[in-house]
């Protein structure tokens, strides 16, 4: 095909620049790359010696990024007045009392009461093939405290402290089952020591399931009574009695005065191999070998126990199961199958068959067939449940018309990690079978990932994998509040903090009171710590206790708030510094860093082993020796107990003396109460009303008075008028 070309038309050349190539090895862009490249293997190395030393410029760059922002923060005071108790180097858990009078140290051989303000041991009670590894401590009496432990074997103990000395009430084990190859993960009891829920699993198959046991805690105060006073009988000097005078002395079977009834050592060792499995018995323990308990500073409790009474199950909850297909033949038996959705269920009563839920899945796995094979091989693990004791509410009616069972837990919520669902399981249910369905069923969209309870049990906090927080009224049976706390990180703990630091809405009328304000604390898995305002109706955003970490050995571990300071939380990060943090000023500088000796670090800093006792007056913590060829003062060893006197911090003096006034969770009125207040106030008001009576009466005459006048005033007016229309 012929092209015609204009002759006036002119054909700019084309320019150098504009093919000059974006490599940057061109030599045209650049006149040092006009000679060859480097041949191989030079070409690689010179390669790999770029890259090397870029990759170094970069962690320099961000080395001295991070020292001048060190050095531009603001650093907390440092405190390092530290007591070493060197005894208890070798403590496995740590467990204040409630009342802040104790610390109960868990050991390799045992168990110490320590005073919480002097550091004298109160009583050991030692047994070298138990190791205690997790500690619980309730407040069931006067003085009296129920410790609830689990020893390294799988095993768990209740202990009583009381008149300083520990007793061994019982030896959980499984009832019913051979117990052969169950072992105990967890044993956590009630605030005041009702009931206790104890996790087994069986270690052959990963089963695991919840006991829960209703604890004789009345009869166990009575027998603790009677130990204690025949204790002390038996300790009294007794002056001897004439020859030949035998009208004191026992008859055949009578128990002497001060002789305590003691355990079978065969039906003991028994109960104790049941429990235990497997474990061997070989007396020439390495743990044996350590003898961490100190000897003397404190009276040890006698191994040989009174029998205590035994405690009651209640209720066996097992995981929910995996959902199948329904098992009906025809349409009209699945529709008498399914629930009829009054009450929201598990989801396991539904309408659709294995084969509908099979072609499901097969065409889920056809569509998405490039995608699943990167998804993490799940690990076959053992279900690990969470759980909470209720009192009665209107959500959970179950023992509300009971009038001893006021104040006590009636319910009990479970929930399995991995799940979606709180189970809620009746205790005070009348039931044949241990096992039987929950009560209520609480769903939500995602995963959960942490709960909290109020100490009153009357407010429920739920934490989702997806930010979300939930709070629930347990007593009154409506939702409180729905935050997005974040998108891009998951809850891992909740904690209700007193509600006393937080500031109550002024209410004139009515004169009692109708709803309160709390603070729940939020810790996020990416660092960050929230405070959120629980009242009733409240919109306010979260306060930002400590932001979004981006560095990894910032990143928090324990997050506690003190007790006895409810305002003062307790922080230790991966890279082992341990601070207090006043969680009402939102983003602040942290009141003091605690500092160890220069000789020590905090032991296992993902999993610290450390308290504060005393009503926020002391801390204990463990560490351990940086260098142990090295020798320190005051002595020598790998690892050590440190106390830190809180009060003598200037820092923390305003926080210690600050006096609280006790504020409920949640105000429970009932109609009597209403009407007995209403009434209070009416009679407190009657001398006002008197008073307003009077005045009233007063000015009554003075306005009658007026109208008198007025009307006077008229009818002269009317004589006047019509005396001057008619003269």
């Amino acid at each position: 095909m012929p092209v015609y070309i204009r002759k006036t038309m002119v054909i700019s050349p084309p320019s150098i620049l504009s093919r000059m190539s974006d490599d940057e090895d061109d030599y045209l862009t650049d006149p040092d790359q006009i000679r060859d490249l480097l041949p191989q293997p030079y070409r690689m190395i010179n390669k790999i010696i770029y890259n090397l030393f870029d990759d170094i410029w970069e962690i320099i760059s961000e080395r001295e990024n991070a020292r001048i922002a060190e050095a531009s923060r603001i650093k907390p005071p440092k405190y390092e007045c530290a007591i070493q108790m060197q005894p208890f180097g070798q403590a496995t858990c740590l467990s204040d009392s409630i009342d802040g009078r104790y610390i109960f140290i868990g050991l390799p051989n045992g168990l110490a009461a320590v005073d919480a303000m002097t550091q004298q041991t109160v009583t050991t009670w030692e047994d070298d093939k138990i190791e205690v590894t997790q500690m619980q401590v309730s407040l069931i009496g006067v003085q009296t405290y129920l410790l609830c432990t689990v020893d390294d074997m799988g095993v768990s103990r209740f202990f009583a402290f009381a008149q300083d000395r520990i007793h061994l009430l019982k030896v959980a084990s499984e009832q019913g089952g051979s117990g052969s190859k169950t072992i105990i993960t967890k044993c956590q009891a009630s605030t005041e020591g009702d009931f206790v829920g104890i996790v087994f699993e069986d270690t052959s198959n990963k089963e695991t399931w919840i006991e829960v046991q209703k604890l004789p805690r009345d009869d166990w105060l009575r027998e603790l009574e009677a130990t204690s006073k025949k204790s002390t009988s038996q300790t009294k000097p007794q002056s001897p009695a004439p020859l030949g005078d035998d009208s004191d002395a026992p008859a055949d079977g009578e128990q002497l005065p001060g002789e305590e009834k003691m355990i079978d050592a065969e039906d003991a060792e028994k109960e104790e191999k049941q429990s235990v499995g497997q474990r061997s018995q070989s007396p020439t323990s390495s743990r044996g070998a350590m003898s961490p308990v100190p000897p003397g500073g404190g009276g040890s409790s006698e191994k040989m126990h009174t029998k205590f009474s035994t405690p009651t199950l209640v209720v066996k909850i097992r995981p929910p199961a995996d959902i199948t297909g329904c098992n009906a033949s025809t349409p009209q038996q699945a529709t008498k199958l399914t629930d009829t959705g009054e009450v929201i269920g598990s989801g396991s009563n539904h309408s659709l068959t294995a084969h509908h839920l099979e072609n499901r899945k097969a065409v889920f796995d056809y569509f998405h067939e490039q995608h699943l094979r990167y998804l993490p091989k799940e690990e076959e693990s053992a279900q690990q449940p969470m759980f909470h004791f209720f009192t009665a509410g209107r959500l959970l009616p179950t023992g509300l018309d009971m009038p001893g069972q006021e104040g006590r837990p009636s319910s009990i919520g479970v929930w399995w990690v991995g799940g979606t669902q709180v189970f809620y399981y009746s205790l005070v249910k009348a039931s044949k079978d241990i096992e039987h369905k929950p009560e209520f069923v609480s769903p939500h969209s995602d995963v959960l990932t942490a709960t909290a309870v109020s100490q009153c049990t009357s407010l429920l906090a739920v934490g989702l994998k997806n930010g979300i927080v939930v709070i629930w009224d347990m007593h009154i049976g409506v939702n409180r509040r729905l935050i997005n706390l974040t998108d891009d990180a998951t809850i891992l703990k909740l904690v209700f903090l007193n509600p006393n630091i937080c500031g109550q809405d002024k209410v004139h009328y009515p004169p009692y009171g109708t709803k309160t304000n709390s603070y729940l604390l939020a810790w996020c898995s990416d660092g960050s710590v929230y405070l959120i305002n629980c009242g009733m109706g409240k919109t306010s955003q979260p306060i930002t206790v400590m932001p979004k970490m981006s560095d990894q050995d910032n990143l928090p571990t324990m997050v506690e708030p003190v007790n006895g300071v409810p305002e003062v939380i307790l922080v230790v990060k991966r890279n082992g510094t341990a601070f207090l943090l006043d969680v009402t000023k939102g983003n602040s500088l942290p009141l003091c860093q605690v500092n160890l000796p220069t000789t020590h670090e905090l032991t296992t800093p993902w999993d610290p082993v450390m308290t504060v006792g005393g009503q926020g007056h002391m801390m204990y913590l463990k560490a351990s020796q940086k260098d142990p060829s090295e020798d320190y003062i005051p002595n020598s060893g790998m690892s050590s107990l440190f106390v830190f006197t809180l009060r003598s911090f200037p820092t923390l003096d305003d926080y210690l003396r600050r006096q609280r006034p006790d504020v409920p969770y949640v105000i429970h009125n009932t109609v009597d109460k209403r009407i007995e207040t209403l009434l209070k106030e009416r009679i407190y008001q009657q001398a006002s009303r008197q008073r307003r009576m009077q005045e009233r009466w007063i000015n009554l005459k003075n306005e009658l008075d007026i109208i008198q006048q007025i009307k006077d005033t008229n009818k002269r007016n009317a004589d006047l008028r019509s005396e001057y229309l008619h003269p």
